[in-house]
């Protein structure tokens, strides 16, 4: 390609940028995020921290963040004390971006001039680490995008000691599922029922049915394999665990979900309604890969029995691991599940035990056993199988390490092996049912 023809390129290449993209950030005192600030102190330590909603970050830094997964959490650390610290980022999140990495991923082609001055602007508004003794330090810390309830760890260092605040912020503008729900509607007053032993609350796990079903109240769903037992509405503990909540089924959600179907990232899709209590699912939570295709998610009902002050959530738990083709959905599709149904189970009280949100653990019969030769299908005549158990959580409101943690002493661990005894558990990979 000679010289004229490389010139009439960069023109063209010129031509099809945008023409002087606009870069006007406001002045921060014009966006109302600081009325959000939630602040604790302890140890001549105060932390007030705020997230940006999409809006509010795009007006502060002039460019759409959250277009590139970036999203700003505005900090204030004012030390009291006579030592300094310092702010680890790290903490806030392992992956975070630097201020001048968060400025070039929002570069615009071909405008040297505007882009430098957007690095000078988030390297201003980017948060210096070091908090000086009897000093402060405030600014911006440049996080991966994470919509719903996001989870904020504050960890600062000096000689010989860590202190570790962790925050719970709503992000604006996501309609979560559980946002619908009338929850003072649920139960009426007097039916709430008070449990304070622990055979009371074996009782009422052992009562409950099987499965989840259809609204109509027919059909076995997925099974009811776990219990979680919290003093708020648990969202914190797998929020801190890495768990998303599940959006509103809308539209634009929609819509998202079908783009996500066919290769897009989506981490928040809507779940297909199952009944229990005669509703559906009060809260839906997942974890998801790279598409949604493939992902651990459950739901949990609210129920109306306090053990000893705490509320008792009912949970159903699977693991998606593909979609194949069937006339039994509307959309002609649905959800592979993992059959061996326990591996999801398992892998939750893994994960919130090394979360260090689980105070005590145990399981309990109640599903009802099954296996790969005998097993039991699910609305869309899926087949799954169980040892039978179900895991319940007692969810603490303070880190508890694995090593502190407790169990129930109503399991005896190895019953599922004596049950499932002589029994040979066959892997293989699932296939859609008969006749779909």
């Amino acid at each position: 390609m000679g010289r004229a023809s490389l010139v009439l390129a960069a023109i063209a290449v010129a031509a099809l940028a945008p023409a002087c993209a606009s870069f006007k950030p406001q002045p921060l005192e014009e966006i109302g995020f600081r009325d959000r600030v939630e602040t604790a102190s302890r140890n001549g330590l105060t932390v007030s921290v705020a997230v940006l909603s999409r809006d509010e970050a795009r007006r502060a830094f002039g460019v759409d963040l959250y277009g590139k997964q970036i999203q700003p959490v505005w900090l204030r650390i004012e030390n009291q004390t006579q030592r300094p610290y310092r702010f680890l980022r790290h903490g806030i999140d392992p992956q975070y971006f630097s201020a001048h990495e968060a400025a070039y991923k929002s570069h615009f082609s071909w405008q040297p001039r505007t882009n430098r001055r957007m690095d000078n602007h988030f390297d201003r508004l980017g948060i210096i680490p070091t908090v000086p003794a009897l000093g402060s330090t405030e600014g911006f810390a440049f996080t991966n995008a994470k919509l719903g309830i996001k989870g904020v760890r504050i960890r600062l260092l000096t000689e010989r000691s860590v202190e570790d605040f962790q925050f719970y912020l709503s992000v604006p503008g996501f309609r979560a599922d559980w946002h619908e729900v009338d929850w003072e509607g649920l139960y009426a007053e007097d039916e709430w029922v008070e449990l304070e032993s622990e055979e009371e609350l074996l009782d009422v796990i052992r009562s409950l049915p099987c499965c989840t079903t259809r609204k109509t109240g027919t059909g076995e769903g997925d099974p009811l394999n776990l219990i979680v037992i919290s003093r708020e509405r648990a969202l914190q503990a797998f929020v801190r665990a890495g768990w998303d909540e599940t959006e509103l089924l809308t539209f634009r959600s929609g819509l998202r979900t079908v783009r996500a179907f066919f290769g897009g990232v989506y981490k928040y899709s809507p779940m297909s309604a199952l009944y229990v209590f005669g509703r559906p699912q009060d809260i839906g939570l997942q974890k998801a890969r790279d598409t949604i295709h493939e992902r651990n998610h459950l739901r949990l009902w609210l129920s109306p029995w306090l053990y000893r002050g705490r509320i008792v959530w009912v949970g159903a738990i699977s693991r998606d691991i593909g979609v194949y083709f069937t006339r039994r959905a509307w959309n002609l599709t649905t959800h592979a599940i993992d059959p061996d149904i326990d591996e999801a189970r398992d892998y939750l009280a893994e994960d919130l035990a090394t979360a260090e949100t689980v105070e005590r653990f145990g399981l309990i019969e109640g599903v009802g056993a099954s296996t790969p030769d005998d097993p039991r299908r699910n609305l869309m005549m899926a087949p799954w199988w169980s040892d039978g158990d179900r895991a319940v959580f007692l969810l603490s409101d303070e880190n508890i390490p694995l090593d502190q943690l407790n169990f129930f002493d109503w399991y005896e661990f190895g019953s599922r092996e004596r049950r499932l005894e002589g029994q040979e558990l066959k892997g293989g990979r699932p296939t859609a049912p008969e006749g779909q």
